[in-house]
């Protein structure tokens, strides 16, 4: 399916991908006297702003090490206009290293989604991301959520899993090994001893995380836009937040 950003995806990514955009630009109204932005998008994986982003008239450059990552963006940007694939710049790299690249104060926006997993701590990822951003500069994370790794097996009634995930800081990996998630307590205090503290945080995903991975979004406008509705509104409250299979935070560089 595809939903009014054009870009299609199954239902978890679009979720994410809608949901993250309308958070993400509540915060960015702070940043509209710098004009364009210039923005660094670490993974630029299925969900990421970046594409909405250039769209939106900023400067984007991509980051990914995985190959089929960088061509499944340049295919999707090859269905934008010139102006948009002007915008956008793909880079295979390493974010974590990308402050060898780009110095200090390099960047209005840094978008840092779906990596974290992938890495033995959110640390140095994030370490790499303050560094290069201006003073007032956003930092968006995105990261799996520790405390909703039994929720799935729990709501398919699988006992034996849900036990397992109520006390799990991994999950599988579907292309071999294990995956961390993170707790919205951790990355707080990481970020804010980088000098960025979070503004706010989201839970993504709290109902159409309960489906299996290759649910695909609702058809019609009218059921889309209310489930989406539904987790807008979940993503903001307590306990639904809790939750979510996904966690959205969103910090401020304060710290030159």
């Amino acid at each position: 399916m595809t939903t009014i950003t054009g870009l299609s995806g199954d239902l978890h990514t679009q979720v994410r991908r809608e949901l993250v955009a309308r958070q993400l630009a509540e915060h960015m109204t702070s940043l509209r006297d710098r004009g364009p932005l210039r923005v660094l998008d670490v993974g630029c994986g299925p969900a990421s702003p970046g594409i909405l982003l250039a769209r939106a008239g900023h400067i984007v450059t991509s980051v990914n090490t995985d190959t089929d990552v960088l061509t499944t963006l340049h295919e999707d940007l090859a269905r934008e206009s010139a102006d948009v694939q002007g915008r956008m710049r793909l880079v295979e790299g390493d974010g974590a290293e990308a402050g060898r690249h780009f110095p200090p104060g390099s960047f209005d926006l840094a978008v840092c989604h779906d990596v974290l997993e992938a890495q033995p701590e959110p640390d140095g990822m994030l370490a790499a991301l303050a560094r290069m951003m201006t003073q007032g500069g956003l930092i968006s994370v995105t990261s799996r959520n520790a405390g909703s790794l039994a929720m799935r097996a729990g709501a398919a009634a699988q006992w034996t899993a849900t036990l397992k995930g109520l006390s799990a800081t991994t999950y599988p990996n579907p292309a071999g090994g294990t995956l961390r998630a993170d707790t919205v307590d951790g990355l707080c205090t990481v970020l804010a001893d980088l000098g960025a503290p979070v503004l706010d945080w989201y839970g993504v995903g709290v109902f159409s995380g309960l489906q299996p991975d290759d649910a695909e979004p609702p058809r019609g406008q009218k059921a889309w836009t209310n489930l989406l509705a539904c987790e807008e509104d979940a993503s903001r409250r307590d306990p639904y937040r809790l939750i979510a299979p996904v966690l959205h935070l969103v910090a401020e560089k304060t710290v030159r």
